[in-house]
């Protein structure tokens, strides 16, 4: 039985319109699917329409499923058989119409899966090998053409490839013939890819005027959820199957949640939309049903910052709540722990489980002080999208390669690195030496290192090897007296790995990863007067281990990027990193940019229930050479709207350093208190040159200290009469 009496009154008006073209701008959190859904079982129930003409697009399967069932249960079981995707929409009209366009009807459509097999087919015939393109950039390339409708191989500057991440010349070549293999191996076995199925959707709808009135006939209404992201052709592929005398739309979104415009949609599709359908109802829902008036507040204040959108202010019933907080402090280091002392704090008293607390960031690298801080305060966490900081790919290549240079008879650094990048060394050298260690009952590595003796005539190829196993000599060597991040810095240089990067897909997010990774060993080494390649390994593996228990753990936090977060919603909700630079991003290349990255700082907002967490460090960034800056976003939100805290450092002048002086010691012993104080972590101290600090770390004796800009974290001794303690 379908209940409307639990719908608001905007809701109410938007479900019960009457035909013709609607426009529902739904606000975060206010509804929006039961609107949808709502709208389906009464055009059945009420407006007479037969459910078997009514098309509803998602944008998800399983958003397709819950629809379905949801709308079943409001109307006796009515099943609505075109509820979809547009991919899945295209892929029933082609199965009946293809044949208009040339194609057979009994084509197959490959997945992710099956695109690789082929491009590892059109490698191996071609001659291509991985490091001249990876397959996975190819299939970038190959997308970016189908879809922008690019001709390929008209392109022969690299100032034109560039926009299909393009940069050399014999890069540009192997995809024109990748590109050109692939689409005729597709044509050649009547196979689609998922871009085909709206491309050639398409065509046969606008080139086939018959097929477009039959399409037409089929649907007496059309719904389409999560409006904001369709793009320019799924949006064209919608005007061709919408009949044009009734015009009978319903689109549901949210303008101020556009945040894909790189996978394709567009702010303006709202605009485009009322400029086709002139004579459009719009409804707007801004009775938001999730968060706090605070949050709310503080959300709507920082949205309306942007320009030329659709106004809406939401609003909601529920309480005040708490005040939003926002939070800097003086490195990052500073800033992973208070959010980890606050987490600390909220499951404490079992006010909140571990599982109702979310971090978001807007780049993946973020993750990473964040996770340490958790793992040394023993709080279970699980980043959804991506894999833990340190078990990611091009992390754990230059580890392996750290590792080779301490031990160049570590096997699982040598297997993973003897061919990154590559020199050559293929499977079957290594089947080879593999089983010349087997027959001689030693070690693959001690087989390995055999190559380059002069009197060994190995069964294998014996020159590549030789040069690794010579590069890694020379590392050993000529490393031996320097820091840990300078010998980073000089195995980056001597294998090219820059290079090697570029030419993988993700080479930004990577290259951002190396920087924070490098980034951590500098914390590492301002931590100790004495460091080694061994200590550090030591320190990571405790970042490195277990990592399947928070998976198994569900009582966990969650950690992901806001574009992972979209279309979730968590009690607690802490979103870090706002500095300019990091978010904002610093790839603002457009005008427009700007306002795309408040929007999805709206939608991180949003996604909280009942506290918010706002913060930011205004340390030192390697990556910028520079001091980070408070992101304009707190400016936009307002001071006043916001609860502010900044990092435990006592204000103190020079003439309350003065209780002790160096030159004014007699003997060495006089440098000491004879009682020594028992130091927590989290106590603040203040120290006769570095002035106040906090202890971030106990090492027996030894006190992990970090100071503000300049000095940093320093280590120093417990009964140091230089050091007061000033907060415990």
């Amino acid at each position: 039985m379908l209940e409307l009496t639990k719908l608001n009154h905007h809701q109410l008006e938007a479900v019960t319109a009457p035909d013709g073209s609607i426009l529902v701008v739904a606000g975060a959190g206010t509804g929006k699917t039961r609107v949808l859904t709502t709208r389906i079982a009464y055009l059945i129930e009420h407006m007479g329409y037969d459910n078997n003409k009514i098309l509803a697009i998602t944008f998800t399967n399983k958003a397709a499923s819950e629809m379905r069932t949801r709308v079943a249960d409001m109307v006796n079981n009515a099943y609505v058989p075109w509820i979809g995707t547009y991919h899945a929409t295209c892929l029933k009209i082609l199965k009946e119409d293809i044949n208009y366009i040339g194609r057979k009807n009994n084509f197959s459509v490959i997945d992710d899966e099956d695109q690789l097999s082929i491009l590892r087919d059109i490698y191996k015939n071609g001659g291509i090998v991985q490091k001249d393109i990876k397959p996975k950039k190819a299939l970038e390339v190959i997308e970016k053409v189908k879809m922008g409708y690019i001709q390929l191989d008209a392109i022969n500057s690299l100032d034109k490839a560039k926009d299909l991440g393009i940069y050399k010349f014999d890069e540009l070549k192997n995809a024109k013939y990748i590109n050109r293999m692939y689409n005729q191996r597709l044509l050649s076995a009547n196979l689609l890819d998922f871009n085909d199925l709206l491309l050639l959707t398409y065509k046969l709808l606008s080139e086939h005027g018959e097929i477009k009135q039959k399409w037409q006939q089929a649907f007496d209404y059309i719904l389409v959820d999560e409006f904001q992201d369709t793009n320019e052709l799924q949006f064209d592929i919608l005007n061709l199957l919408i009949n044009q005398q009734k015009k009978n739309i319903f689109v549901v979104g949210d303008p101020d949640q556009t945040i894909y415009t790189w996978r394709g949609a567009y702010p303006n599709i709202f605009k485009d939309y009322l400029a086709e359908y002139k004579n459009t109802k719009t409804f707007i829902l801004d009775l938001n049903y999730r968060s706090t008036n605070n949050i709310l507040k503080v959300a709507n204040t920082l949205i309306s910052h942007n320009n030329d959108r659709i106004k809406k202010d939401l609003t909601t019933n529920n309480a005040d709540g708490n005040n939003v907080v926002f939070y800097k402090g003086d490195s990052d280091y500073r800033e992973a722990n208070y959010v980890a002392k606050q987490i600390i704090g909220l499951t404490k008293n079992k006010s909140y489980a571990f599982k109702d607390i979310v971090i978001l960031y807007r780049a993946k690298y973020l993750s990473r002080s964040i996770e340490q801080e958790l793992i040394n305060n023993n709080i279970p966490y699980y980043v959804f999208g991506a894999v833990r900081f340190y078990q990611r790919r091009e992390i754990k290549d230059l580890v392996a390669y750290l590792k080779l240079i301490v031990n160049p008879m570590d096997e699982l650094s040598l297997k993973r690195v003897l061919n990154v990048p590559s020199r050559g060394i293929g499977n079957i050298t290594i089947d080879n030496i593999t089983k010349y260690a087997n027959e001689q009952h030693i070690s693959f590595a001690e087989a390995f290192y055999l190559t380059s003796k002069s009197e060994f005539d190995p069964p294998w190829q014996k020159s590549s090897i030789a040069q690794f196993i010579s590069m890694i000599d020379s590392l050993i060597t000529t490393t031996k007296d320097k820091t840990i991040v300078e010998v980073v810095h000089q195995i980056i240089k001597t294998i090219k790995y820059d290079d090697h990067i570029k030419s993988l897909d993700l080479a930004e997010e990577r290259l951002e990863n190396i920087e924070e990774f490098i980034k951590s060993i500098e914390e590492f080494e301002s931590k100790r007067d004495t460091h080694s390649i061994e200590d550090f390994m030591h320190e990571i593996s405790l970042y490195t281990d277990n990592d399947d228990n928070a998976n198994r753990d569900r009582n966990a936090v969650s950690l992901m990027t806001i574009h992972y977060a979209k279309g979730t919603e968590a009690k607690v909700v802490f979103i870090i990193g706002l500095n300019e630079g990091i978010f904002p991003s610093i790839k603002l290349n457009r005008e427009n940019d700007i306002e795309e990255e408040r929007r999805i700082a709206y939608v991180g907002v949003t996604r909280s229930m009942e506290k918010l967490y706002l913060t930011c460090n205004v340390g030192f960034s390697p990556m910028s050479g520079s001091q980070l800056n408070v992101s304009r976003f707190i400016k936009d939100i307002g001071h006043k709207n916001l609860r502010e805290e900044e990092s435990e450092m006592i204000s103190i002048s020079n003439a309350d350093l003065s209780w002790y002086n160096s030159k004014e010691i007699e003997t060495f012993e006089d440098n000491y208190n004879e009682k020594i104080v028992d130091f927590k972590v989290g106590d603040v101290i203040a120290h006769t040159v570095f002035g106040s600090g906090v202890v971030i770390g106990i090492n027996g004796e030894m006190l992990d200290v970090a100071f503000k800009a300049p000095f940093g974290i320093k280590s120093l001794i417990k009964n140091h009469k230089a050091i007061k303690r000033l907060k415990n």
